[in-house]
C-alpha cells in the first residue's frame, strides 16, 4: 500500500489517535496496526481515520471477512454512506499489485480496469507494460495509455501485425475507438485478418465510423464462414447507408436468407437503411418469430407486432418466450406488455419469468416483480435475480450481492461475477471491498475494478 493513500486519510483532528497506528502499519506490523486500531476504536467510535486504517490493516493481511466487518461498522458510522474516497485509493492499490502480477490475465483484466476508471495514478505503471514479453499485455496497455505514452502508438501499431490473435483484437478495437477515422486503412486490412474476432471488431468500427470506402470488403463479409462476422457486416452496411456500393435491398435479401438468426436481424437493419416499408410488412409475418417482431416494430407496431409477439410468447424455446417478454413493450406499449408479463410470469421456465418481471418491474407491477426476483435468489439465477432487486432498491437485492462477491462454496469464478454485477446494480457492499482480500487475483481485480467505477459516481 502507498505510504501516500494512508497519509491521505488522515484528517488534523484525527491524527494524533491514528499516528500510532499509521507508524505500524508503515513497519509492516498490520496485525499490531489492527490491535491499535481495535483498541483506539472502543474509545473513539467515530474517528474515521482509525477506520480507514483498520480496514487498510484487514486487507494488508489478507483478513477478508476482517474487511467486511470493519467496513460495514464504518459505513454505519457514516451513516449508511460509502467513504468513496477510501474505497478508491484501496481499489488503486489492489490494481497496482495486480500490474506487478507475472499473470498476463491479471495484467490485462488490471489495465482494462485502469483505463475504464481513468485511474491516472496508475497510468505510468500501466506504460511500463508496454515492453512486456506478451503481446496482449502490449496491446492492452497501448490502447490504455494511447493518448498519454508517447511510445504507446507505436506500440499500438506494432500489435496490429503481432502473431498473436488476441493481440490484434485488443489493438483493432482499441484503435476504432481512440484513434477513429484516422485509423481506416488499418481497420479495412484488418478486416481480412484470418481470425474470426480481429475480423469482428474491424467490421463493426468501420461500420460505426461510416467508411464508405469499405462497403465492397463488407460486401464480401457477408459471405464470412463466422456468423458473427457475417452480422456484424450486414449492421455495418446498414449504419453506412446509401448511397454507392451495391443496393441496400439486395443486401437486405442476402442477410435476410442467411441461416444465423443474428444476421437475418442484422439484414432487419438493411431493410429499415433502404426505406423499404414493403419489404418490413412482409417480414413481420416471417417464420421466425423474433425476425418477425423486430421487423413489426421497426414498421411502426400495431396489429402485426401484436400477432408477431403472441407467436414469440407461444414458441416451443423457451429462450424465444424470454425474448417476447424483452420486447414486449416496444412491440406493444406500457399497458398491452404489462398484460403479456403477468401471462409469462407463469411459464415453466424460470429465465422467462424473470423476463416478465423485468417488464413487471418496470412498467407496471413492481410488488409482483420484487417478489419474483426474491423467489430467484435461491436459484442459479441468484446473481442476476439480486441485481434486479437491487435495481428496485429492495435491500434483499443487496444483501444478496454482499453474499454472492463472499461466497466460497461456488467457486472465484462466480465470486468474480458477483463483483462484476455490483457495478450494474450501482452498489458498494462491504463484501464488494473484503473482496480486494479474496483469495483470487481475478476475484480482487473484478472487485477493484468496481470499485473504482462506482468511486466515481
Amino acid at each position: 500500500m502507498h505510504r501516500s493513500l494512508v497519509i491521505a486519510v488522515l484528517s488534523a483532528a484525527c491524527a494524533s489517535r491514528a499516528q500510532h497506528t499509521v507508524a505500524l502499519y508503515e513497519g509492516g506490523d498490520y496485525a499490531g496496526a489492527a490491535r491499535t486500531a481495535d483498541a483506539e476504536l472502543a474509545g473513539h467510535p467515530g474517528d474515521e481515520a482509525l477506520w480507514q486504517m483498520r480496514i487498510r490493516a484487514a486487507l494488508a493481511l489478507g483478513d477478508a471477512p476482517g474487511v467486511a466487518r470493519a467496513y460495514a461498522a464504518y459505513r454505519t458510522q457514516l451513516a449508511g454512506d460509502d467513504d468513496r474516497e477510501l474505497v478508491r485509493d484501496l481499489a488503486i492499490a489492489t490494481l497496482g499489485q495486480a500490474l506487478a502480477s507475472p499473470s498476463p490475465r491479471v495484467v490485462i483484466a488490471a489495465i482494462e480496469a485502469v483505463e475504464a476508471a481513468e485511474l491516472e495514478p496508475l497510468a505510468d505503471q500501466v506504460a511500463r507494460r508496454l515492453r512486456d514479453d506478451d503481446d496482449r499485455v502490449v496491446a492492452a496497455a497501448a490502447v490504455a495509455v494511447l493518448h498519454g505514452a508517447p511510445d504507446a502508438p507505436k506500440a499500438a501499431g506494432d500489435m496490429l501485425h503481432s502473431e498473436d490473435a488476441e493481440a490484434r483484437r485488443i489493438a483493432v478495437d482499441g484503435i476504432g475507438k481512440k484513434v477513429g477515422a484516422l485509423a481506416i486503412a488499418d481497420l479495412e486490412a484488418a478486416a481480412g485478418d484470418p481470425e474470426p474476432p480481429v475480423r469482428r471488431a474491424a467490421v463493426r468500427w468501420l461500420g460505426r465510423l461510416k467508411d464508405r470506402g469499405a462497403v465492397e470488403l463488407l460486401t464480401k463479409r457477408l459471405a464470412d464462414p463466422d456468423d458473427a462476422v457475417r452480422a456484424a457486416a450486414a449492421s455495418a452496411l446498414a449504419q453506412i447507408g446509401p448511397p454507392g456500393g451495391p443496393g441496400l435491398g439486395e443486401l437486405a435479401r442476402r442477410a435476410l436468407a442467411d441461416r444465423a438468426l443474428a444476421v437475418r436481424l442484422a439484414g432487419i437493419e438493411l431493410v429499415v437503411a433502404a426505406g423499404d416499408r414493403g419489404a418490413l410488412a412482409a417480414l413481420a409475418e416471417d417464420p421466425d418469430p423474433m425476425v418477425a417482431t423486430e421487423a413489426a416494430i421497426a414498421g411502426g407496431g400495431g396489429a402485426p407486432a401484436a400477432r408477431a409477439i403472441e407467436r414469440a410468447a407461444t414458441a416451443e424455446a423457451w429462450a424465444i418466450r424470454a425474448g417476447a417478454a424483452n420486447l414486449a413493450v416496444r412491440a406493444l406499449g406500457r399497458e398491452a406488455a404489462v398484460a403479456l408479463a403477468r401471462r409469462l410470469a407463469g411459464d415453466p421456465e424460470l429465465g422467462v419469468q424473470l423476463a416478465a418481471a423485468r417488464v413487471l418491474g418496470h412498467a407496471g407491477d413492481r410488488a409482483a416483480a420484487v417478489a419474483m426476483f426474491a423467489a430467484a435468489l435461491t436459484t442459479d439465477h441468484r446473481i442476476d435475480a439480486a441485481v434486479d432487486l437491487a435495481a428496485q432498491d429492495d435491500p434483499r437485492g443487496v444483501q444478496a450481492l454482499d453474499e454472492a462477491v463472499r461466497d466460497q462454496l461456488h467457486g472465484a469464478a462466480a465470486r468474480a461475477a458477483a463483483a462484476a454485477a455490483h457495478r450494474t446494480a450501482r452498489k458498494i457492499t462491504p463484501g464488494l471491498v473484503a473482496a480486494l482480500a479474496d483469495d483470487s487475483a481475478g476475484v480482487r481485480v473484478e472487485a477493484a475494478g468496481a470499485l473504482a467505477l462506482l468511486a466515481r459516481h
